[in-house]
């Protein structure tokens, strides 16, 4: 018989619940400390009941709770060579839509590891794969980190930028979009608009991009800014702001650094062949891929970040499609200047921008199809193990278009029964039923006229 046990982590201890394939408690729920004799003890209890009752295979399910349940799985994964069993670490999404759907209200640590037993069982395909190799995921704490500092380093400018309106507004224009380093230089020395006007030309020009024409014009709009906030300790802000945000540039540089030189494999060689993906680019991305085999499909990768589009109909009703942005947002920030760089240089993802955008696409919507698309590129060269190659991506794309799609699955839907124009429907409904129905006919009386005209 199989067994199942069910794993609900907390910081320093874990609570244990066995199942058999009937979903039947074999052991009451037990509880051992995330230590070396907790360990050992769960060690001693798993070969006693895999002799007791006769059980072949032992399937082990832990949710994912931020890096509390890595020491239980390691354990597990390393008995694995003695025991009959295999470990699988669980999506807690999951596991609460399986609560949800068996209507069960109460939730606690006891319930919750025979709830994770239970969706085991009742789901076998999450254990059909176990990540063997972990090169690539031993280094998601550091990427997690460097993804960290940019976020805290995009706060930071965000006030900066709020200080700058009023304390030194004509410097705003310099900062549209970010702000450059050396604006931070200058800011570094000059915190405010009575500070750099009575700076001398010469002195700003030293700063590197700080021609002495821009340092002129820099002097000239000073003396005659519109500040409102002219106090020392505004002053004292900017400044330091300024010095943090080009202290976390470096200290993030140093990172990806550290990642690009020892997160390194046959991989990560490959997807760099693709135009727009770097060596951190491709690093980032193995660590959150770990193994291509976890993804049957393009589409499954696709929808792991959250790329795929969400659109709901119902009846008369249609949503309007957009990317789902479930799954991680560090991988979508990283394809996203991928796709920027690869929709500028390679001249096939060019095509497609560009084609999106006739069609209607805002910028960022063309952005959107881009990473999808280089999802699939990445699913099939790591999949086929060669290197990117436009040509044969453009050769097999499908030359169906999205109607006809759609117009081949509606008219598979109707196999068993044609549009009945007396169906008591709504009018919009009514409307859709004859341009269909109109569409059919003009498509038969061309292929007539055509045989017609081959006779």
């Amino acid at each position: 018989m199989n067994g199942y046990l069910g794993i609900d982590v907390s910081k320093g201890y874990a609570d244990f619940a066995l199942l058999s394939a009937d979903k039947v408690l074999l052991e009451d729920v037990f509880q051992l400390d995330d230590t070396s004799q907790g360990h050992q003890s769960l060690h001693r209890c798993l070969s006693k009941w895999i002799k007791k009752y006769g059980i072949t295979h032992l399937y082990c399910g832990l949710e994912s709770t931020g890096g509390f349940e890595n020491n239980w799985y390691g354990s597990l994964s390393s008995w694995k060579e003695r025991l009959p069993m295999s470990v699988a670490r669980l999506n807690p999404s999951g596991i609460k839509k399986n609560i949800q759907a068996g209507l069960k209200r109460n939730v606690t640590d006891s319930l919750s590891s025979q709830y994770i037993a239970e969706y085991l069982i009742s789901h076998p395909e999450v254990v059909s794969y176990e990540l063997q190799d972990t090169t690539y995921s031993s280094y998601r704490s550091l990427h997690k980190h460097i993804f960290l500092q940019k976020k805290q380093k995009t706060q930071l400018i965000n006030q900066l930028k709020a200080l700058l309106y009023t304390a030194f507004p004509e410097m705003v224009r310099f900062c549209r979009s970010s702000i450059p380093d050396w604006v931070l230089a200058l800011l570094q020395k000059w915190p405010s608009a009575s500070r750099i006007a009575k700076a001398k030309p010469e002195q700003l020009a030293k700063i590197n991009h700080v021609h002495l024409k821009k340092a002129e014009d820099i002097i000239a709009r000073a003396k005659q800014t519109v500040a409102s906030q002219t106090k020392p300790t505004v002053e004292f802000l900017i400044k330091s702001l300024a010095l943090q945000i080009l202290e976390k540039e470096k200290y993030i540089d140093q990172c990806k650094a550290l990642l690009e030189e020892h997160c390194k494999g046959p991989e990560v060689e490959l997807l760099t062949s693709v135009v727009g993906i770097g060596n951190y680019s491709a690093a980032a991305t193995m660590i959150e891929i770990e193994n291509i085999n976890r993804f049957p499909s393009p589409k499954h990768l696709v929808s792991y970040f959250g790329l795929h589009p969400v659109l709901k109909e119902s009846g008369d009703k249609t949503g309007v499609s957009r990317m789902s942005k479930k799954g991680r947002a560090a991988m979508r920030a990283v394809l996203y200047m991928c796709a920027k760089t690869a929709a500028f240089h390679d001249q096939h993802m060019k095509k497609i921008y560009h084609r999106h955008r006739s069609r209607g696409k805002t910028d960022k919507q063309a952005i959107g199809v881009i990473m999808q698309k280089m999802l699939r590129i990445i699913w099939a060269i790591l999949t086929k193990r060669t290197k990117y190659d436009s040509a044969v991506d453009q050769k097999n794309q499908s030359e169906k278009t999205p109607q006809l799609v759609k117009k081949s699955e509606l008219d598979n839907k109707r196999r068993f029964q044609g549009f009945d124009q007396d169906a008591p429907v709504t009018n919009k409904q009514a409307r859709k039923r004859r341009a269909h129905t109109e569409s059919q006919a003009s498509e038969s009386r061309s292929s007539a006229g055509s045989s017609i005209h081959a006779q």
